[in-house]
């Protein structure tokens, strides 16, 4: 089901907080965040579709066919209570798709959490789920109308039985958000650690002290999150760099991969280095980690990795479940 819906967006169809506190609980997390996408906008066609279904089943979808609109139109059928979708942030949703032509349905996940799907929501995306989802809550179940310039460029999706006049009807439980960066409060610097800078996005850079690298492993909170602590065997959505200490050239990055990466903190399953880092931070944070080849890669060289490497991991904690 994940590799269908990335079909659809391959094809192309596929709130700010303010500096003010947080009128909503959840919203303390994400305090910080900026809006970067223009928030939902709703409309006539979108109110005539009703959906019906309680939460863990596939929800029933009706109006009259054919349905578009203009632009991309959002109503909110029932509203959580979680933090708002703000943009360039990974969610999780369980979704159904409908042919706005002719009512039929072409996708859907399962809605018992056995085949939800994360999907990265980025400004310009095409199909934009940023615009129709900026402003929603965690929790919301919510029916998005695309019509057929903005679902498909009018080319239609002929596997899918979407012809080029069809317009696209999302259904989405928006079951989780996960923060677009390490938000908190700042940390003095340690001595002994790799300068770090930021982009605008968070984004880091590294400046490696010109020492010898530490023996054990060394962790330091550059941001402090407001999250809950992370737990061993959790999933957790990072994002991530990875650095050599011999010369601070940069080996991997899920900033340059384009989106956030994520992971089950089990031993086995990731470097030792890289677990020992994480766990018991709190989401939100941003922590840097000095990684001894024993806890690294050892003596084995992998991909630009050289064998006996120390590894210096600047990383955002944006979830764990």
């Amino acid at each position: 089901m994940k590799k269908a819906f990335a079909l659809i967006a391959s094809v192309a169809v596929v709130f700010a907080l303010s500096g003010c506190a947080p009128t909503n609980p959840a919203d303390a997390l994400f305090a910080g965040a900026e809006e970067v996408c223009a928030p939902f906008t709703t409309g006539k066609a979108a109110d005539s579709i009703e959906v019906t279904g309680a939460k863990g089943e596939v929800p029933t979808v009706k109006f009259a066919s054919p349905l578009s609109s203009m632009e991309i139109e959002t109503k909110v059928v029932s509203e959580g209570t979680g933090p708002k979708f703000t943009g360039n942030e990974l969610v999780k949703v369980e979704f159904v798709g409908v042919n706005g032509g002719t009512g039929e349905t072409f996708q859907a996940t399962k809605f018992d959490g056995t085949d939800a799907i994360s999907q990265y929501m980025q400004e310009g995306g095409t199909p934009d789920f940023c615009h129709a989802l900026s402003g929603i809550r965690e929790g919301s179940r919510v029916a998005i109308l695309m019509p057929a310039r903005l679902a498909h460029s009018n080319q239609g999706i002929a596997d899918l039985g979407i012809g080029v006049n069809d317009s696209i009807i999302f259904i989405f439980d928006l079951l989780k958000v996960y923060l677009p960066k390490a938000l908190g409060d700042e940390q003095p610097a340690k001595a002994g650690f790799p300068t770090i800078v930021r982009a605008t996005t968070g984004e880091p850079g590294v400046t490696v002290p010109k020492t010898e690298a530490p023996k054990e492993l060394k962790v330091h909170t550059l941001i402090k999150g407001r999250g809950e602590a992370v737990k061993a065997d959790q999933l957790v959505t990072v994002h991530y760099s990875g650095f050599l200490w011999s010369d601070g050239s940069q080996f991997d990055s899920s900033w340059s991969n384009g989106q956030p990466a994520q992971f089950t903190l089990s031993k086995g399953q990731l470097i030792d280095g890289f677990i020992d880092s994480l766990v018991g931070q709190t989401v939100g944070s941003q922590v840097v980690a000095v990684i001894p080849p024993e806890l690294g890669y050892g003596n084995t060289a992998t991909g630009t990795i050289p064998a006996g490497s120390t590894l210096v991991f600047v990383m955002d904690i944006l979830g764990a479940e």
